[in-house]
């Protein structure tokens, strides 16, 4: 059934894609004009501010602002996790970044390119007011003029994966109104190393975090350790390669909430966040302990892009959580995912500023008798008894201009029980569909 649905949502991609009679050259070439006569406005205030003040002028030149935001409009079925207001803020973040040295020499060699510091604020996320810290570190580049030796020191994205490229200053990047159901990420305190060869045709990233969800740089226990090996063999070609293993942490008073997020859970006390009962080999069972032994992940991605207007994201993650005392309660996750995002510009060059985007995702045990909590907005209706959450998405865009884009997606959602939950939650694990309409804005 799910394989027809996703040949379904393939050929209705193709229908809803522009055709070559709608193209208006006049679209793109008016959001060329106004690119071009704001990047002269910028070269001229740039050369003025030079001319009143150089000092002010390296300010200017060392320090960025920048940001995005998102206002949308969302038509949803009640069991949607995106139930609620019509009209939100969806996301809304601002970040500054200063550069602090450059091309440090000591002794006639060359020890550092240059040193950085990132701040972010997240003020709205997924339609929620956050006003919290996102991303923020202190980064040194060309250690020993090298480009193997890269460190950031700080709160930034776990680097397992690819999906984590999608929060934080990516999320612009994002085709989709909604984020994956299972892709893992979320800000760690702690060291990361990264560096490539040269030519960038291969590299690592590594990185030593506290491994917990809340603010804490201590790293007096759970300390999470992640290895992520890429490479690009062709210009068209990426592949990478993720592990993530953390050690024990939380106690039954102070239980255990894992840093790694895969969509919109992570590892955290079974049956912790509701009174509903929790089903297990198809029996109600009493909350889980709240100490962690280990979790361990593990994950493939490849992506596939071609010049003329084609990307392809193909991804897969294991997830493995060990709990204190009690293997009844450990856990295993399947996340995985398919996306593909074709230009305009495939049709006819005209259509450049438009894409269609097609997505088929999930994340799950995918064994009837083990389920958890797959998305926390999910709590208060299915609790800890979802064996299974998929999604099946179909995105359009207009890059109307460098900065500005607008979105309309449509997601089919199917949420799957384990046994014995059936006859309690059956009615609110019921399909869900929701329509959207984003207006997304950066600087």
């Amino acid at each position: 059934m799910r394989a027809s649905r996703a040949v379904a949502l393939l050929f209705a991609l193709a229908a809803a894609a522009p055709s070559g009679a709608l193209a208006q050259g006049a679209i793109g070439d008016g959001s060329a004009r106004l690119e071009s006569a704001v990047d002269a406005f910028g070269d001229d205030v740039e050369r003025r501010l030079e001319e009143v003040s150089p000092a002010l002028a390296e300010v200017a030149r060392r320090v960025r602002l920048s940001g995005s935001a998102s206002f949308v409009w969302l038509d949803t079925q009640a069991d949607s996790p995106y139930a609620g207001d019509r009209y939100r803020v969806w996301d809304a973040r601002l970040f500054v970044d200063a550069l602090l040295l450059e091309n440090v020499d000591v002794g006639g060699a060359r020890w550092l390119r240059s040193a950085g510091v990132t701040f972010e604020w997240q003020l709205y996320r997924l339609g929620d007011k956050d006003s919290d810290i996102g991303e923020t570190y202190l980064e040194l580049q060309g250690l020993g003029d090298s480009s193997w030796w890269n460190v950031q020191l700080g709160r930034f994205q776990i680097p397992v994966g690819e999906g984590y490229l999608r929060y934080s200053k990516g999320a612009r990047d994002n085709p989709f109104l909604s984020n994956t159901v299972g892709t893992p990420w979320w800000p760690d305190e702690g060291v990361k190393l990264y560096g490539s060869e040269a030519r960038g045709r291969f590299g690592y990233i590594a990185s030593l975090t506290n491994g917990e969800t809340r603010r804490d740089f201590g790293l007096d226990e759970g300390d999470q350790y992640t290895l992520k090996l890429y490479a690009n063999p062709t210009t068209w070609l990426h592949l990478s390669g993720s592990a993530l293993w953390s050690g024990p942490m939380g106690s039954d008073a102070h239980p255990a909430q894992s840093a790694l997020w895969l969509g919109e859970t992570w590892a955290h006390p079974y049956g912790g966040f509701t009174g509903l009962p929790s089903y297990l080999d198809g029996e109600p069972v009493p909350p889980g302990p709240g100490r962690i032994d280990s979790t361990f992940f593990l994950g493939a991605d490849a992506v596939l892009t071609h010049p003329a207007g084609a990307r392809l994201w193909l991804s897969y993650g294991n997830y493995e959580i060990d709990w204190r005392g009690s293997s009844r309660y450990d856990q295993r996750w399947h996340t995985w995912l398919a996306e593909l995002v074709l230009e305009g510009r495939l049709v006819v060059p005209e259509l450049r500023s438009f894409y269609a985007a097609i997505r088929a995702n999930g994340l799950g045990s995918y064994d009837s008798g083990s389920g958890y909590l797959l998305d926390t907005r999910l709590g208060g209706s299915v609790g800890y008894n979802l064996e299974a959450l998929e999604a099946y998405s179909i995105a359009i865009g207009w890059r109307f201009t460098r900065w500005t884009t607008l979105k309309v997606e449509y997601t089919h959602q199917e949420l799957d029980l384990v046994r014995g939950a059936g006859s309690a939650f059956g009615h609110a694990a019921d399909d869900a569909d929701f329509f959207g309409a984003e207006l997304q804005v950066a600087f």
